[in-house]
């Protein structure tokens, strides 16, 4: 990996560019060019919510990508979804792949159709204006123990939190397993998310695997560990 290859950042539902705003400095200081695509809804974007799907935030990435090659794509939580798909439609552009807590697509499998009917109907109970609020800080704490989000970190995220587009949850990701794409995977376990993101043994798919003793959201929390584990599997 050169200089000049991006590191490129994509945060979970809720988050935008501006989650990696602890991150980024340091893997700027490592010598890493980085970018933190906009995807429509997120941040300060206007788009409604009820016009975004998963396919919409697919096409800002692969858009931000149009004129690199050989970047190392970062993906938290729900943003594994994005990845997985943007590696299937550009993987000639991503050296690495890098999981953070993210969840895992299934092929020809939404979101909705992996977490199953209880989990969708409930989830659809929530949106409002076709969007699914962020947690209230009880949410949080009730589903998250293990957060280590404080009181100044949850209302910095609050000025800048989303609500996720339902039609994210409804479309398959990719086609084909992640292994068909033939780019290195590395998954990393954020050990204070009980139960974990996902129940994988990632060393028996043959990726990389590393933990990071954080709640879900490593990039607010614990930015110098997780930018020191990106850099370590960006250029292994």
């Amino acid at each position: 990996m050169t200089a000049s290859s991006p590191i490129v950042l994509i945060g979970g539902s809720g988050l935008g560019p501006w989650a990696w705003e602890r991150v980024t400095p340091i893997l700027h200081d490592h010598g890493f060019h980085t970018m933190t695509p906009q995807l429509r809804t997120t941040g300060d974007d206007a788009t409604p919510a009820a016009a975004v799907g998963l396919d919409d935030w697919v096409e800002d990435v692969h858009e931000s990508l149009t004129d690199q090659a050989d970047a190392t794509l970062v993906a938290h939580s729900f943003a594994g979804y994005v990845a997985a798909a943007v590696l299937e439609r550009r993987s000639h552009s991503i050296r690495r792949l890098i999981l953070i807590d993210a969840a895992l697509p299934q092929p020809g499998r939404s979101w909705f159709d992996v977490m199953g009917a209880d989990v969708a109907a409930f989830m659809t109970s929530l949106a409002n204006d076709g969007a699914i609020p962020w947690f209230s800080r009880e949410q949080l704490d009730q589903l998250y123990p293990g957060n280590g989000i404080g009181d100044a970190d949850f209302a910095w995220m609050q000025q800048h939190l989303t609500a996720q587009p339902i039609g994210t949850y409804m479309q398959p990701a990719i086609n084909e397993p992640l292994s068909a794409a033939g780019v290195p995977v590395a998954y990393v376990r954020c050990l204070r998310t009980s139960p974990p993101a996902v129940e994988v043994s990632a060393e028996h798919l043959g990726w990389s695997y590393r933990t990071l003793d954080a709640g879900h959201w490593p990039m607010i929390t614990r930015p110098a560990e997780t930018a020191r584990v990106i850099v370590e599997l960006a250029t292994s």
